[in-house]
């Protein structure tokens, strides 16, 4: 598991953009070459520089990723330096104008960092003591003579804490170390190559707030100076490329992303040349990957012919064409397949290594066409049982694809979807198929959401490293000084990272490359609540938010031992009741704002937003509610309409049953809440009865529909005499209309599953305007009345919650419970931003009291509700 490793090299590139942006906010605009460059010892892993203006300050101001990266305590260090020195009035006229730049050394078991910052014109002698002097105000200053140049020590009171500060050929070099600074003034001292500073040179862009420089050679000697070990094969593949990058930062507050060329020598025995002539191309084997993923690298081709002539070009300068071409020449013999016409034909342009979180490694490899493969399986490999192969030739992955595979020598195999799955051993691809049968898929991670979102999927090469599932093994891989940081979450935040990656394309010869860190913003939606309440047991309904006085409203729910609270929008408790069973549907508030619910021990409630009951209330019914009550009004006297399987309760708001109601059993059990709208009362029932009541009670009209059989709520269509249509879907998918006065029609609007779930967005009185539906992974809305689609979407696992709906109704929420995830999707269908987040599927999104902003009001498994602002 020595490849995660990669994971630290890139810390380090990231902490540049940190350190830069606190000794900055100089307002300067003017290009500076690079001289400052030339005086970096041969020893640098990292440079950066900076152009100063009030743009980029106010970009990078607010940047927490920032002091994860560079740790608190050497953040308030550079805030001290940067407001004592650069905004000294005596230095900054001559500082004003200039890049800064910072580069990053090794030095014992340390990286010790240097901030280089030319002057706009030369300062005397006796100006430059005059500023010394007056920072000797608030710090001990002593100085010494050395290598023609006079250094400066600022003690701060701390001895592992002097700033040293040299002013040497109209540049000030500054650093905590005072060797480093003796090793820039050293003329004798090797120094940074002039073609790679060219290099940077061409490279730096004007239009970045930031660019960061980075030489090749120094991958090994990262490695070796982080690592107890030495370096994996995925470092393996870097480590002699040669050359240098130079890359430049997009803005992102949640990510940092640098995106640049990248040279290298061009060494045809290095493997990443293979890539050089190809240009990036869709990869998607990501798709497959479990979700114990720990790092892969992807890889995918765009010209299979250029691939293979780089690749037979590769082989013949490692001395080792001969050898692969005797065992590609045996397994001709032995399958009686051609190698190119037949055996390359099968496999496809994409292929990748994946290591898990257990340290075992998996590789997939694309097809071509599943059916050769079919067809020719028998002759390249043997089977072990349970579908599972073995190649019967070695070395034929790496003779195909090259150096990521060559560790699977004689490997077995499966066949998943279109590509094939690669282990060392059975029982590995015994737990990737128990894998797949539970969907315990990377994709399905609300972090590799996120990152999907920021990372696109064109490449040639991906480099991905997921922080939760290969923080242990850095931790063990990393020296102890390194570990250390690694591991501190009091000062550092390097565990607040979900993911690192690398992405490379060809590009004629060279490439692009971009590297991203995916942060856990503490301002993301869902990260920081404004507050949470805690529950004694597991909460079972969602929260509802009601009115609770002319100033104020409340928000309730209910916990699994059937208490139900009352909370204040500030997240404090009003009051808690212990009700008689579990509450039955929703919750709904009467104008006079007592709310009524109902619950599985047959109880009915009302009571006011202080919890206490009214006269007459709880009481008992005769039979367990099956949904939620509907409260109408009916000849001027408001009724409670209770769906009750196969029977249906009516009372009036004092709790008095309503004797003129029928108290016959209906035939089947009652479609979830009962419709009332024109002074009339509709039924509809799972075996396909449909019924209309006048207001007081009498059955006016059965309509029955023959063979259908349904399970989804009704509700009404919109007319233009404002007419009480039904519309229902049966199982078939058959959109049904009922109006009672002429025979119900069908028409097919779908070919969903029996047991999708299906919604419309509005489900009282009020017609509906869309139809959700659920089937699976898909959602689809459609158009009402004429059934148009409106978008779609597909999930990664199933969701199986019943959709709902905030604000009016133009925004929908879906619940995939599987993975633990939650969706806003607003009128377009575009997922509202922030979503979705982790969460069970009991949430609540709007305004929490009159005057308040949108939150989210969402439940997880450690048995709180959270409230998250969200703006």
């Amino acid at each position: 598991m020595r490849n995660t490793i990669i994971l630290s090299i890139l810390l380090f590139v990231a902490v540049i953009g940190a350190s830069i942006y606190y000794f900055a906010d100089l307002n300067g605009s003017e290009k500076e070459g690079l001289r400052p460059l030339t005086f970096l010892p041969k020893e640098t892993y990292l440079v950066s520089t900076f152009h100063n203006d009030a743009t980029t300050d106010n970009i990078f101001k607010d940047f927490e990723l920032f002091e994860a990266l560079i740790g608190k305590q050497d953040m308030k260090q550079w805030q001290l330096w940067k407001a004592k020195l650069l905004r000294n009035a005596s230095l900054q006229p001559y500082v004003n104008g200039s890049d800064l730049y910072l580069s990053f050394h090794p030095e014992g078991e340390k990286i010790v960092s240097l901030f280089s910052i030319p002057t706009s014109e030369p300062i005397e002698v006796e100006s430059l003591a005059a500023v010394m002097a007056e920072v000797g105000k608030e710090f001990n200053v002593t100085h010494r003579d050395t290598l023609g140049a006079r250094i400066f020590h600022l003690h701060s009171g701390n001895k592992d804490s002097i700033f040293h500060i040299a002013y040497h050929k109209q540049i000030f070099f500054a650093s905590y170390s005072d060797s480093l600074i003796n090793r820039v003034l050293d003329n004798n001292q090797p120094k940074l190559d002039k073609h790679a500073i060219d290099y940077f040179a061409e490279n730096n862009s004007r239009n970045s707030p930031l660019s960061v420089y980075f030489l090749h050679d120094e991958v090994a000697k990262i490695s070796q100076h982080l690592m107890r070990n030495r370096p994996g094969n995925n470092i393996g593949l870097f480590t002699s490329i040669g050359g240098q990058s130079a890359w430049n930062l997009n803005f992102k507050n949640d990510a940092l992303i640098l995106s640049g060329e990248s040279e290298t020598m061009r060494d045809r025995k290095n493997y990443l040349e293979v890539f050089g002539r190809q240009s990036k191309t869709t990869q998607s084997l990501f798709n497959y990957f479990p979700e114990n993923t720990a790092t892969y690298m992807a890889f995918a081709i765009s010209d299979p012919a250029l691939f293979q002539d780089d690749l037979q070009k590769m082989f013949k300068e490692r001395g080792e064409s001969e050898k692969l071409s005797d065992q590609l020449q045996q397994l001709e013999r032995n399958s009686n397949l051609s190698l190119n016409k037949e055996i390359r034909q099968i496999f496809g342009n994409e292929f990748a290594v994946v290591e898990q979180s257990n340290q075992t490694s998996l590789a997939f490899v694309a097809l071509h066409d599943s059916s050769q493969l079919s067809q020719n399986i028998d002759r390249i490999s043997t089977e072990t049982g349970d579908s599972i192969f073995r190649f019967d030739q070695s070395n034929v992955l790496y003779a195909l694809f090259g150096d990521p595979l060559k560790s699977f020598t004689r490997p077995y195999f499966m066949k998943h979807e279109n590509s094939i799955v690669v282990a060392n051993s059975q029982s590995l691809l015994q737990d990737f198929k128990r894998d797949m049968r539970r969907e315990n898929l990377l994709i399905n991670t609300l972090g590799f959401k996120n990152f999907e979102k920021i990372q696109g999927n064109e490449a040639n090469v991906t480099y991905f490293q997921r922080t939760r599932t290969s923080s242990a093994l850095i931790g063990n891989l990393l020296k102890p000084a390194f570990r250390e940081n690694f591991r501190d979450s009091d000062d550092f935040g390097f565990q607040d990272f979900y993911s690192w990656s690398l992405q490379i394309s060809g590009n004629n010869g060279d490439f692009l490359s971009n590297i991203y860190a995916i942060y856990k913003s503490k301002t993301a939606l869902g990260a920081t609540p404004e507050w949470s309440y805690t529950f004694e047991n597991r909460p079972i309904t969602a929260p509802w938010v009601f009115e609770h006085s002319d100033t104020s409203q409340f928000i309730l729910i209910q916990e699994q031992d059937h208490t139900v609270h009352g909370i204040h929008p500030s997240g404090k408790q009003l009051w808690s009741a212990v009700f008689h069973g579990r509450v039955v549907g929703e919750a709904q508030q009467l104008a006079d704002r007592s709310i009524v619910l109902v619950t599985d021990r047959n109880r009915l409630y009302r009571f006011d937003s202080s919890g206490n009951g009214l006269p007459g209330f709880s009481l008992g019914l005769s039979a367990e509610p099956s949904y939620t009550p509907t409260v109408a009004e009916l000849n001027g006297q408001q009724l409670i309409f209770i769906p009750a399987g196969n029977e249906l309760l009516v009372y009036d708001l004092e709790g008095k049953r309503m004797e003129n109601w029928s108290n016959e059993k209906l035939a089947g059990n009652i479609l979830f809440d009962v419709k009332a709208r024109n002074s009339q009362v509709f039924i509809g029932t799972e075996n396909g009865h449909f019924y209309q009541y006048d207001a007081n009670g009498k059955l006016i009209k059965q309509e029955v529909i023959n063979g259908g059989h349904f399970r989804n709520p009704l509700a009404f269509i919109a007319q233009e005499d404002a007419g009480s249509t039904l519309i229902a879907i049966d199982t078939a998918n058959n959109f049904v209309t009922i109006d009672f006065k002429q025979p119900a029609t069908k028409r097919t609007v779908g070919n969903w599953h029996g047991k999708s779930i299906l919604a419309f967005d509005h489900m009282g009185a009020t017609p509906a305007n869309r139809l959700i539906v659920l089937d699976g992974k898909k959602l689809s809305t459609l158009q009402l009345p004429d059934g148009s689609p409106l978008y779609d979407f597909t999930f990664t696992q199933a969701a199986e919650d019943r959709p709902q709906f905030f604000a009016n109704g133009s925004l929908l929420g879906i619940a995939s419970r599987e993975n633990g995830l939650i969706y806003i999707f607003d009128d377009k269908g575009t997922v509202v931003n922030g979503f979705p987040i982790e969460s069970m599927p009991l949430f609540y999104y709007g305004k929490i009291d009159y005057n308040s902003a949108t939150y989210l009001l969402c439940v997880r498994r450690d048995r709180k509700l959270y409230a998250f602002k969200h703006d």
